[in-house]
Parts: structure tokens; sequence; C-alpha cells
């Protein structure tokens, strides 16, 4: 034994072993992570069914969508591109505040307080924190029309009514979309309660660039389809001259095609519900006690034909009007203006083929200003797609769509380099603590 061995402390090495071992798992580890986080970043593309832009007006606008399966989703949107930081719900969750959302298959979503001449971007957020997005990555965009009220058109609106595939039930739960050429649709709904009749007013409908008012002839095809909660859908074309109401009560089965245009009875069950007998006289629009999601409602009823009729609009402001009927017996009137919020009486006065005098009373509730009863909607061209990120987290107090985020855009792609250099960094560091050893 030397001098040294007595006197100098021998220190104690880590096996080279397990010291080789330790670096080895710990590269790997590592590796996992940064893989897993530049993996999770990755975004993939799918193909969403459908995605439209609905009841388009200078303040409001609907989007409409539809998913391969049931999912929750909602809508953010702004007016800058990438920078949309606003959150709108599903209509369906609006009585979910604090609670999960729920699963569907349709959604439509509302946004409001818009102003009017201004574009505004949108994407769709899924309840796996998924966006849905253009196909080339865009942000969906519409700019709301000019407010002109000058520009309403004194047009009778198109009216149906819809019935389950036994011919007996009401169809409910379900939505109407109107499409005419070179101009964005229209969208309404059929509630869960009634007798399964729609209306889609027509005296506001735009042209594909928002900016004018589209007119339509009587020879003007339309497209009518009628969509199930489910996402069943049947299709309907007929022209302007056909739809106040449709000839006939629509029986729904799933994927049928139904053509008015050439005056063909198809899967339909005939009701008359435009004309009333000569000596009869009655309000068809609005329905005792309805509710209408919109401003200016169209009054549309039938007495005997070329008859005068008076007509009062009873609100805080008392609206009067005299018209005369067609040689039909039908007649309308167009408000010059909206109606404010609440409860409205509408009567009318008229004398039957005996010179006697009718008076009829109609009471209906506004709602909502320019929803869901028929504003217009525009096509999102092209097959949307979806872009994973792990980014928007709806907060449960979003039932407001004045609520705010700032999320962070979608990151495309992965950075593998750099996941490379940093597994190399580590395994030369732990390298360097071996031969420390």
């Amino acid at each position: 034994m030397i001098y040294s061995d007595l006197y100098l402390h021998k220190e104690n090495k880590l096996p080279t072993v397990i010291a080789v071992l330790f670096v080895f798992l710990i590269t790997i580890f590592f590796s996992r992570f940064f893989l897993g986080m530049a993996g999770s970043s990755k975004a993939s593309l799918k193909v969403a069914k459908r995605v439209e832009i609905v009841n388009l007006s200078p303040t409001q606008a609907s989007i409409f969508w539809q998913t391969d399966k049931q999912e929750s989703g909602w809508v953010i949107y702004g007016d800058m591109e990438n920078k949309e930081r606003k959150i709108v719900i599903d209509e369906k969750d609006l009585n979910n505040v604090g609670e999960n959302k729920g699963k569907y298959i349709t959604h439509l979503a509302t946004l409001k307080e818009l102003l009017p001449g201004k574009k505004y971007f949108f994407k769709i957020v899924t309840d796996n924190n998924e966006i849905i997005v253009q196909p080339d990555g865009r942000s969906f965009s519409f700019t709301t029309p000019q407010s002109n009220l000058n520009s309403l058109q004194n047009i009778s609106p198109a009216f149906g009514r819809v019935l389950r595939s036994n011919s007996v039930d009401p169809l409910i739960n379900s939505y109407i979309i109107l499409s005419v050429k070179n101009g964005y649709p229209l969208l309404t709904q059929i509630k869960t309660e009634g007798d399964g009749s729609w209306l889609v007013p027509l005296n506001q409908m735009y042209t594909k660039d928002s900016q004018n008012v589209l007119t339509i002839s009587d020879t003007d095809k339309l497209i009518i389809e009628i969509i199930t909660n489910e996402g069943e859908s049947l299709t309907i074309t007929t022209i302007k001259s056909k739809i106040s109401p449709l000839p006939q009560t629509t029986v729904f089965l799933k994927d049928k095609n139904i053509s008015f245009v050439e005056d063909e009875k198809v899967l339909g069950v005939f009701t008359n519900t435009a004309t009333a007998p000569s000596n009869q006289t009655e309000i068809i629009y609005p329905k005792e006690g309805s509710l209408i999601p919109g401003s200016i409602p169209l009054i549309k009823g039938v007495t005997s034909p070329k008859t005068r009729i008076e007509i009062t609009v009873n609100s805080k402001k008392t609206y009067a009007a005299v018209t005369t009927s067609d040689a039909e017996g039908n007649w309308s009137y167009l408000l010059p203006e909206n109606l404010e919020l609440g409860p409205h009486t509408i009567v009318i006065k008229t004398k039957d083929t005996s010179g006697k005098e009718i008076i009829i009373t109609r009471k209906f509730t506004i709602i909502a200003q320019q929803g869901n009863e028929g504003r217009v909607l525009g096509t999102a061209s092209g097959a949307a797609t979806i872009a994973p990120t792990s980014v928007y987290n709806l907060p449960t107090s979003a039932a407001s769509s004045a609520a705010t985020m700032t999320p962070a855009p979608p990151v495309s792609g992965s950075n593998f380099l750099g996941t490379i250099f940093s597994s190399l960094s580590l395994i030369i560091i732990g390298g360097g603590i071996l031969l420390a050893f």
C-alpha cells in the first residue's frame, strides 16, 4: 500500500452500466416528451359536412352547420381575421348555461349587434377543440348589408306544412332553408310545438355581394330544403308563384326530391291553406299568439275578391293602412318600419258579400330583432375543413355573444428538427456526465 492510499479519500464512482442506463432513460423520456408536444401541434385536415351563413341582415347573422357525428360546438367571430374574440354558443344550448353543452348533428348560432356594411370573420370550434375553417385554412367571412328600410319588398312569404312519413304527425325540430340563384338563402325553424307549419319572409333577400336586395320573378326557381335534427333532408324545387303556400302539404321522406315546377303532385297531401270561401275572411299570418323572431312581420290574409280591407297595428305606435284583395281574395300588408320587442295587435275591418261588417283581431309578439323567421343566408363556398388545436376552451360563463377570449392561431406542422437537436443535446449532456464520473 502506498502513501496516497492511506491519506487520500477514494471517490465512490457510479458503476458505468448504471450510469449509461440512467442517461439512456432520461434521453428517451425527454425525446418522447418533445415529440408528444410536436405531435399535438400538428394540424390534420378534416372535411366539415356543411357550413352556411344564415339570416344575414344589417345588424345580425346566424351560422348553420352540420357535422357527421353528434358533437357540441360554438362560433368565435370578430371584425379582424385570425383575431376572432367574441363567442356565441349553439342556440340549442342557450338554456344550458353553466352545464355541459349538448351534442348535435345540426347546429345554429346567431351573431348579434353587428354593424351595417362591415366585414366579419368567424370560425367554428368543436367539443374536441378542433376548428372548422375554409379549405385554404382561412376564416369564413361575410359583409353585412347597409341598412335601408326603403329597399324592403311587399312580397308574399313562402309557407307550407310538413308531416312525418306517416302523413299524420307534424314534423318538428327541423330547419327550412330556401335558396334562390344569385341570392343568399333564407332559413327558418320548425319548433317543437305546432302543426308542422313553417314560413319564410321574402321581403328582404340580398344578392351574393350583400349590397342589393334581390328581386324575384314569378318564374324564378327556388330550392327548399327540409333538414331534420338528425341531418336527414328532403329537397323541394318550385317557383315563386307556387310558394305562398306550396301546392301541397309535404310528407317528409328522407333523401327524396319533390318538384312543383311542372304542376307535379309528388309525395304530397293536398291542402288548401291560401284561399278561403268568398264569404270567409281570415288572417293567415301571423297566427294567433305566435312568437315572431323578426322585426317587420308580413301581414297576410284572405277575404272576398276585390274587397277593401282596413288594417290597424296597435303597439307603442299605431300603424294604419287600406288595401284591396286581388281577384282570388288574397291580400297582404308590409309594415313600413321595425316593430319594437313585445306584444302587438292587428285589427282588420272589411265587409262580406252582403255588406255586413267583419272585424278580426290577431295578437302576436316580437321576441328578437331580425331573427330566425327570415333574414338572409349566404353559402360558404367549398368544403370546410377542421384544423385541430388545443387553445380554445369554452368558459362556462360564455353564454353571452359579447364574451371575449384571446386565442392563439392553430399551428400547422411539427418542429421535428427541434426535437432531434433537443434529443442530441440531452445525449451529449448525458455523455458529459458519464465522463465526469
